[in-house]
């Protein structure tokens, strides 16, 4: 079964137990899901209403797509959630090789690299998604119901919690791959990322701020 078809409790007790597997991945996933579905609740009680009504045909247009991509990144969060708990396994199960004769080692070492790699693809692309999901936020952040500008404020937070958690998970099997041509590279994509997504969350905080707390 995958995790998004279990109930919280279920996934909850499973994630606090002794298994391999759900852990740090899947609850970024969960939580990138979860910042998409609460600002797709902001598009819901937005679209239809009177300031929705009062804008003007392409304004609405943009707007209703946008919607359909918050709605859709909710899928796509819990798809690499369940794709970060597969590769994971997967190198956990490398670890399990036999490493009694040098061909053996040689081939347990190559899948714990390949798998190390494959590891970093579900957060990787998490990560990435998040960030240019910033983009729906300022769109309900600017005409989004102004009663619902605190859930906004939330969906940014633990949009920014998911990238962070994310940058971890890479980190982690990044490490083990310092002498690979791509590290830098991803080195220093992470950390443009953490700064981005610092800037966007507190930009988001700030207009929802002078509307809930002035």
């Amino acid at each position: 079964m995958k995790f998004c078809d279990e109930s919280i409790k279920v996934f909850l007790d499973e994630l606090g137990s002794d298994l391999s597997a759900p852990g740090g991945g899947s609850v970024a996933g969960l939580v990138s899901a979860l910042s998409a579905s609460l600002n797709s609740m902001v598009y819901s009680l937005t679209v239809g209403k009177k300031s929705y009504l009062s804008l003007s045909d392409s304004e609405q247009k943009m707007i209703d797509k946008f919607q359909k991509e918050s709605k859709e990144f909710t899928l796509r969060s819990l798809d690499l959630m369940e794709e970060d708990r597969n590769n994971f396994l997967k190198l956990m199960d490398s670890y399990k090789f036999p490493k009694d004769s040098e061909e053996e080692k040689e081939k347990r070492k190559s899948a714990i690299k390949e798998n190390t790699i494959k590891s970093m693809e579900a957060p990787l692309a998490l990560l990435r998604e998040s960030l240019g999901f910033y983009e729906n936020l300022k769109i309900m952040a600017k005409y989004g119901n102004k009663m619902l500008l605190s859930d906004l404020g939330i969906s940014a937070i633990l949009l920014h919690a998911s990238i962070e958690s994310s940058i971890i998970n890479v980190k982690v099997n990044l490490n083990a791959l310092r002498s690979e041509e791509f590290f830098e590279k991803i080195d220093n994509e992470l950390n443009e990322i953490m700064e981005k997504s610092i800037k966007e969350k507190s930009a988001i905080s700030e207009v929802v701020d002078s509307v809930i707390y002035k």
